[in-house]
Order: structure tokens, then sequence, then C-alpha cells
């Protein structure tokens, strides 16, 4: 049986307790907390798209000059590029975290280190802002 020093206050004990982590069980549930915790945070599920979101173009609410409908095609890679690319540098952040406003200065403020076309840029927006709208 291992004996294991434990320190607390002014004195110190023995503990003959067995185990791959010793005296320090806390220590071990917080830890995998924190593993569990930090995965699950990484896989934020973008919303669907959907034939509702099409009926109307939420660019709209930001861009006035913005046709007034939108293809369920551009929702859908705007949907597929948002999971994919933007997860390579950082977590997803919920849809809902930032005004609709904010999106597309946010959005075009990291095309560059996404390597975003321009058209790729515009169908995350488009599909970011119908799904705030919806």
């Amino acid at each position: 049986m291992k004996k294991v020093w434990m320190f607390a206050g002014q004195g110190a004990a023995v503990s003959n307790r067995r185990g791959r982590f010793g005296n320090r069980p806390s220590l071990f549930a917080a830890l995998v907390c924190l593993l569990v915790g930090c995965e699950s945070s990484r896989y934020y599920v973008p919303p669907a798209v959907t034939s509702q979101m099409t009926k109307d173009n939420a660019r709209q609410h930001v861009d006035p000059s913005a046709p007034l409908r939108t293809s369920l095609a551009t929702l859908q890679k705007g949907r597929a590029l948002f999971a994919r690319r933007c997860i390579e540098c950082h977590t997803l952040p919920p849809v809902w975290h930032y005004r609709v406003e904010d999106w597309p200065a946010i959005v075009n403020s990291m095309a560059h280190r996404a390597s975003l076309k321009p058209a790729e840029r515009e169908a995350i927006v488009t599909y970011i802002l119908a799904v705030r709208v919806h």
C-alpha cells in the first residue's frame, strides 16, 4: 500500500489511500468537469435552414438594398461554412450572442484569417441574419 503525504495547515498527515490520483479526488473531479465543459462548448450546432428563412431576406434589416428573397442553397452554404470554417480558429458563438447589426462587421473582420471569398462571406452573413430574424 502506497503512503501519500498530505499537507494541511500547520501539520502533515499520512493517508493510506490507493489510487492513481492519490488523495486528490476533488482535483480529478474538477479536471473532468473542466474538460467535459470545454468539449461540449466546442460542439454548438448551428440551427438548421428552413424554407421559412427563404421567404424574406434578413439582410434587409441591415442593408435595405438587399434582394427581397434569398435562396435555400445560399443559406445552406452559409450554414456549412459557418460550422466548418469558423471553428478552425475558435468555438462557434451562438448566433444570438451578438446583435443583428454587428454580424456583418464581425464576419468581415475574420474573413481574411478564414480565407473566405466574398461570396462565402456573404453566404455566412446571410445565414446568420436569417437565423437571427426567424
